[in-house]
């Protein structure tokens, strides 16, 4: 009987050292959880340029095979929000692209986000030139697709309280 008390004893006796020299952690009004793992952050100038794999652009009524070409892209300030611009078409390698159309984007963790298409007049364009961008207006040198001939002149891309919006300007236009 005398081995039961005695190895009691020592426990409640390794119980009292043991809490006498333990701190807390944290109080319960200290907690705090961090996640595991936490997602990295880029920059919006060091983030990578859009690429196919990042336009929304569905191709396949185009032609059997299309997919979406980013053909140049430009950044725009909107309301204190960075985009990046695009205009982007479909076509098959080793052939003519189809008109182009402009898609907006955001940085997302890292990555391209589309926002959609930008709306805008419904003219058939190609730019063939690169876009230039003060950061809040973006023009691009394009040329109109029509019957009658080739309407040489700009695309313009900017912001409006609905969002971006683009526009197709004459060279007589521009004059003015």
């Amino acid at each position: 009987m005398k081995l039961p008390v005695l190895i009691s004893g020592i426990i409640v006796s390794l119980a009292l050292v043991g809490c006498s020299e333990q701190t807390p952690a944290a109080s319960t009004s200290e907690v705090s959880v961090s996640p595991t793992t936490i997602a990295p952050t880029i920059a919006y100038e060091e983030m990578p340029p859009v690429v196919e794999a990042n336009v929304t652009l569905e191709c396949a009524s185009y032609s059997e095979g299309a997919t979406p070409f980013v053909r140049q892209q430009s950044d725009l300030v909107v309301n204190g929000v960075q985009y990046r611009v695009a205009t982007v078409a479909c076509g098959v390698a080793d052939s003519e692209v189809s008109a182009e159309v402009v898609e907006s984007f955001i940085a997302d963790n890292g990555v391209w986000a589309s926002n959609g298409l930008v709306s805008g007049p419904d003219v058939p364009f190609n730019t063939m030139g690169p876009c230039e961008s003060d950061g809040n207006f973006v023009s691009c040198p394009a040329f109109v697709l029509s019957e009658e001939g080739e309407a040489i002149g700009c695309i313009q891309i900017t912001g409006q309280d609905n969002g971006l919006v683009w526009t197709f300007v004459t060279e007589e236009e521009l004059a003015l």
